[in-house]
């Protein structure tokens, strides 16, 4: 996987030169000094440009890779027991660049490139029964449980379906993850997949996108 990237670095290259003092009179070294720095800004400048060039050389932005990904889940997901927190899992991937599933895992979403990114959540949830059932998700980074970031949802009804949506920024360091846990305090609820049935393609039970928003703030934020 290739990210192309302007850094601060190459950013620093691309100053205005120091053009040197003109001569009272004509003077050809003086040209050849002119000529040469403006040669060596104008290639920086060049190098930087063909970064952001299409296929067909057009420069419209959409030549510009950024960190994204696309996962979802093709299998149900049931909680085994009331009051604890379970992993959402993926069992296909659609996008991956520099953002993937850790090797081994098949809940943790892991980024190459350090940044701020978006994680847009969409899950399909189902009532096995009349009763009212409140259902949490919530963020975890690194193992670690993000305060303040569970979301709470009540579905009731048998047979009653909800879509869980979140959409979300953290930061994320160079191979730093995430994983999103949900739980509920009755297990007669399930992250349902729907088999396609003409005319109505297949449901995933989950699904997230995720796609790089900036670079890392400087310092980063303490997490609550």
């Amino acid at each position: 996987m290739t990210f192309i990237v302007t850094t601060e670095y190459e950013l620093s290259q691309v100053a205005s030169p120091n053009l040197p003092l003109a001569t009272e009179q004509y003077s050809r070294l003086y040209q050849d000094q002119l000529n040469n720095v403006l040669r060596l800004y104008f290639n920086r400048l060049d190098a930087i440009i063909d970064q952001l060039r299409t296929g067909s050389g057009s420069i419209d932005g959409s030549g510009i890779k950024f960190p994204n990904g696309l996962f979802f889940s093709t299998a149900n997901q049931v909680l085994a027991a009331v009051n604890t927190g379970y992993p959402i899992t993926f069992n296909a991937t659609y996008l991956h660049d520099n953002v993937d599933l850790v090797s081994g895992s098949t809940s943790k979403i892991g980024v190459l490139v350090g940044g701020v990114y978006n994680f847009q959540l969409s899950c399909q949830i189902k009532s096995a029964n009349a009763s009212a059932k409140d259902v949490q998700i919530w963020i975890r980074r690194n193992n670690i449980t993000i305060g303040y970031s569970s979301h709470k949802y009540t579905i009731e009804g048998s047979n009653n379906h909800m879509n869980l949506a979140w959409n979300f920024s953290i930061d994320l360091g160079i191979n730093e993850y995430i994983e999103m846990y949900w739980g509920a305090n009755d297990t007669n609820v399930v992250m349902e997949a729907v088999a396609a049935s003409s005319p109505y393609p297949a449901a995933a039970s989950a699904v997230m996108a995720v796609s790089f928003v900036s670079a890392l703030p400087d310092p980063r934020p303490t997490p609550p």
